[in-house]
């Protein structure tokens, strides 16, 4: 689709204060901010595919560069490695023809490596300690929400024991926050996925990223999470560290795998809308269904639930 350059500079525009609107919303507005956050890289993305790279290029520069006037260059950085980095991946990936699993692990692993390279030169030339940083931030959010609670009038055992549960937390956290950054990044990205693909009737062409309720992990993925299991029994900080990062990961994969066989049998059982909602409601708030939910997609990998089995003859 032939778009005039009128309409790509009008499609600019429109991109731009879209993504500047979603972004200032979400770091504004503490918790319903969050919502809006989720789709910042929306705009960019959808136009990319729409006009063409470039056009959503110059979205992301152009609210980057007004947010670095406007706010300051820390949250311009933020968008960028947040949001706009993301959504030029994406972009990218499916104009390559990649499907969507595949397209969301290019762009969130181009975006961690950013991140990573970004963080070594800024501990190199600075001379400081990123990840110490990093815990210093998260204990120092955990005083003052503790702080909080405490000025609001509650005092005695309950604060106390609040302040041990925000304390556990916190250090699970310190622990956890790359397996937590990656995931959080892998849930925007297959979000926009998700979204642009719902406008895709308003494009020139269906997007090539395949049907969610076939997704399966590669074989391979197990043996990583087995391989992280055991090393979690050895005595050393910084392997179990890194095995329980690459756990929670690994795990969430499979939490995704176990989300797509769901869906299939949901689809496959015509089960009412409201029905599927309730289910997701209760997956959201219930911390033991998404273990059982991750433990369905690692036992998908012998079961193969979605495969009709055939009928023997009586």
């Amino acid at each position: 689709m032939n778009v005039p350059l009128q309409g790509k500079w009008f499609d600019m525009t429109k991109g731009s204060v879209a993504t500047l609107a979603l972004f200032l919303a979400y770091v504004t507005l503490p918790l319903a901010g969050t919502l809006p956050g989720l789709f910042v890289p929306l705009p960019a993305l959808f136009y990319s595919i729409k006009n063409g790279r470039a056009n959503g290029a110059a979205i992301v520069a152009v609210s980057a560069a007004i947010l670095a006037a406007v706010t300051g260059p820390a949250t311009a950085l933020l968008y960028l490695l947040q949001c706009g980095i993301i959504s030029l991946a994406l972009a990218v990936c499916l104009d390559k023809g990649m499907g969507g699993a595949r397209a969301i692990a290019s762009a969130v692993a181009l975006d961690i490596a950013v991140i990573l390279l970004l963080a070594a030169a800024y501990s190199l030339s600075q001379g400081v300690d990123i990840h110490q940083q990093v815990v210093t931030g998260i204990n120092s959010s955990i005083s003052q929400t503790a702080a909080l609670y405490e000025k609001s009038g509650l005092s005695g055992d309950e604060l106390h024991a609040l302040q041990q549960v925000l304390r556990q937390g916190g250090d699970m956290v310190t622990r956890v926050y790359p397996a937590l950054v990656t995931i959080g990044l892998s849930l925007i990205a297959g979000i926009n996925l998700l979204s642009v693909r719902r406008l895709y009737a308003r494009l020139s062409r269906p997007l090539p990223i395949g049907d969610f309720w076939v997704f399966r992990n590669p074989e391979w993925l197990i043996w990583i999470l087995i391989a992280a299991g055991f090393a979690m029994l050895l005595d050393h900080r910084a392997i179990t560290g890194t095995a329980l990062n690459v756990l929670i990961v690994t795990l969430s994969l499979y939490f995704v795998q176990g989300l797509a066989v769901i869906g299939s049998f949901f689809d496959r059982l015509t089960v009412p809308v409201i029905l599927r909602w309730i289910f997701y409601l209760f997956l959201a708030v219930q911390p033991y269904l998404a273990v059982a939910v991750a433990a369905l997609g690692v036992f998908d990998l012998w079961g193969d639930f979605r495969t009709p089995k055939p009928r023997e003859n009586l």
